[in-house]
């Protein structure tokens, strides 16, 4: 498995009371909350004898301290495409490919994040040089800024972005400004950290009935999902023109339409891949990055 967050282990000596003391803090999920859960083992001067304290949860909201991994190599950044409700997400699926070990990569995928808190968390990720010795990013974000774009202005998705009356077209086009700002903003980052830099197009709707928690309703009529797609291809053609204008490498997985569409074990639910899904994601990364298998 690839971890996705470290536990790590501060070791203190010289206490005036204690032969030495152990904090380990675990970042663990409560309720679907995040949180931070200490453990303090401090030896007395019998070291057969321990007092061990628990500490409360620090409730997410705390910055987590972060101890450095220098094993990994490939950062996996993103929402929940990277992250994936599925059994094996893409970068499980790709270290696979690529034959790496699975200390070599990180799945730093956020459910929900938007591209604009993507850009900060991994600006400090890049600063606090939590992974110094990576080398490869692969990116894919933005489609929550999509989703959220479309709770706010048209939850039941009537209008279609491609209707030449469409009447929010002013408002999607800063939208989409801001969110192909975010992303060049991200791979400029990373670029500057020296990292190589892989930057994914989102996958499209399937278009016929589905479950959809990303919608108001629990389904997604097939209607509805043309003018998703149609919102879609607008934001896959600003990652396009972001990963062009940053000199990052595009994995297109909006071109393999015609492969994950054809299927619906591709899909998970309407807007996320299952484990075949993913693979198919992950050999569009395996060929950007190693070529083309003969």
């Amino acid at each position: 498995m690839i971890r996705q967050h470290p536990r790590f282990v501060l070791w203190l000596t010289g206490h005036r009371d204690y032969a030495s003391m152990v904090l380990m803090v675990h970042r663990v999920t409560l309720h679907g909350r995040e949180i931070h859960v200490g453990r303090i083992a401090a030896g007395l001067g019998n070291p057969r004898k321990w007092l061990v304290v628990t500490l409360l949860p620090f409730i997410s909201g705390c910055e987590a301290f972060r101890v450095p991994d220098p094993n990994v190599i490939y950062l996996a950044f993103g929402d929940s495409s990277t992250l994936g409700p599925s059994t094996r997400d893409y970068p499980e699926i790709l270290r696979s490919l690529l034959d790496e070990a699975p200390e070599a990569f990180a799945n730093e995928g956020d459910s929900g994040e938007t591209s604009e808190e993507g850009l900060a968390r991994l600006q400090s990720l890049l600063a606090d040089e939590i992974y110094p010795n990576a080398d490869v990013l692969l990116y894919w974000e933005g489609g929550n800024d999509i989703t959220g774009f479309i709770k706010d202005h048209d939850p039941f998705l009537l209008a279609s972005p491609d209707e030449t009356d469409y009447p929010l077209a002013n408002d999607l086009a800063l939208h989409l400004s801001k969110i192909q700002l975010n992303i060049e903003s991200a791979v400029a980052a990373a670029r500057n950290a020296r990292l190589r830099v892989y930057v994914a197009t989102y996958f499209f709707l399937q278009e016929d009935i589905a479950e959809c928690d990303a919608l108001p309703l629990p389904v997604v009529l097939p209607s509805q999902a043309r003018n998703a797609n149609a919102y879609i291809n607008r934001l896959n053609e600003r990652i396009r023109a972001a990963a062009a204008n940053q000199n990052a490498v595009l994995v297109d997985v909006a071109a393999a339409d015609d492969v994950l569409r054809q299927d619906p074990a591709n899909y998970f639910d309407c807007n996320h891949l299952s484990e075949r899904g993913n693979d198919i994601v992950a050999n569009l990364f395996f060929q950007a990055i190693a070529g083309p298998r003969n």
